[in-house]
């Protein structure tokens, strides 16, 4: 009984969250890969607009498949 109550008061930690290869990264950090991720989709959504998908590199392509799929999509 009292280990219980010891682990409900013990000090819990925050949440964990990961960056796009997997990496667990504090919140602070998490924000801020974010908003540079989401500054990225806005730069080849708006050349996917003007030249089309097939203007797109390789690597472009893989970035935007990979960060559909991640919670920075969000």
């Amino acid at each position: 009984m009292f280990a219980f109550i010891k682990r409900l008061l013990s000090k819990q930690k925050g949440p964990e969250f990961k960056d796009l290869s997997g990496q667990s990264c504090s919140d602070e950090e998490y924000n801020r890969v974010k908003q540079s991720q989401q500054a990225e989709v806005m730069r080849l959504l708006a050349k996917i607009s003007a030249q089309g998908t097939e203007s797109l590199s390789q690597s472009e392509k893989e970035f935007l498949e990979k960060f559909s799929r991640s919670n920075y999509a969000r």
